[in-house]
């Protein structure tokens, strides 16, 4: 257990670092948009480890392939593909797949949805709650709104926070060394 609470700070601190190193400061400015998109990849890589889909989720007929869905303006770029091209989630591939309706959400493990979708969020997470689906955004508001882990820009770092009434309605497990470090909030959703 210890060597897990080490690897997850080493882990956390080398994103700050990277995060401090490049200044995400001006997300206006496209370099530091992408420099974002970056980081923010790379936090969506490392919440894989320190999620547990309960077992029938994993001897599905989903297991030779794990989908990762991007609804909606894919703000990330090449950045997940680039990150998941090389590395597998619970030793499964990694498919990214960018959607354009809920009805594609069926498949997927994990779904990014890009703040272009607030005016769809309550059809998406009417879809998602109680599935055994991770979502993931970094809309503002949209944590708060049901969305599983939310990330977002503080200063010059990239944080993020969990809604816990969403993640127990999910099924999922989050270790705690990933709640640890999140800002916990709680929605009627």
């Amino acid at each position: 257990m210890r060597s897990k609470i080490c690897r997850f700070h080493i882990i956390l601190k080398r994103i700050i670092l990277t995060s401090v190193f490049l200044g995400v400061t001006n997300v206006n400015d496209s370099y530091s948009q992408s420099r974002e998109s970056l980081l923010k990849a790379g936090y969506i890589e490392k919440f894989t480890h320190f999620v547990k889909w309960p077992e029938s989720t994993s001897q599905s007929a989903l297991a030779d392939e794990f989908i990762l869905a991007v609804i909606g303006k894919n703000t990330l770029g090449k950045d997940l593909e680039e990150l998941f091209s090389k590395t597998k989630i619970k030793d499964i591939p990694v498919k990214i797949k960018y959607i354009k309706s809920i009805e594609e959400i069926k498949d997927c493990r994990i779904l990014f949805i890009s703040g272009s979708e607030k005016n769809n969020l309550e059809k998406i997470l009417n879809y998602t709650t109680g599935k055994h689906i991770l979502t993931i955004s970094d809309g503002i508001g949209f944590g708060i709104t049901g969305v599983i882990i939310n990330m977002f820009s503080e200063g010059n770092y990239i944080k993020y926070e969990v809604n816990r009434n969403s993640l127990e309605k999910s099924g999922l497990i989050l270790n705690s060394l990933l709640l640890n470090h999140a800002a916990i909030i709680s929605s009627d959703r």
